[in-house]
């Protein structure tokens, strides 16, 4: 599947636990939800979280609360 096939409320509660562990400090090791086939991209600076996939194109940009 593609990030495309599912709605914005179903993309966030799949990453949902990938954006704790991220907000945490833990930005490796984590696996795209949507393809299964590749590890995430992640990163967090100064309260802002980025996660993309390099196989399926998944992208998530978002300030942390």
């Amino acid at each position: 599947m593609r990030p495309s096939d599912y709605d914005q409320e179903e993309l966030f509660m799949m990453l949902e636990p990938t954006l704790t562990m991220v907000a945490a400090g833990r930005t490796d090791g984590h696996r795209c939800p949507v393809c299964e086939r590749a590890d995430l991209d992640c990163e967090e600076d100064a309260g802002q979280v980025k996660v993309r996939c390099p196989q399926c194109g998944l992208f998530f940009k978002g300030m942390l609360g």
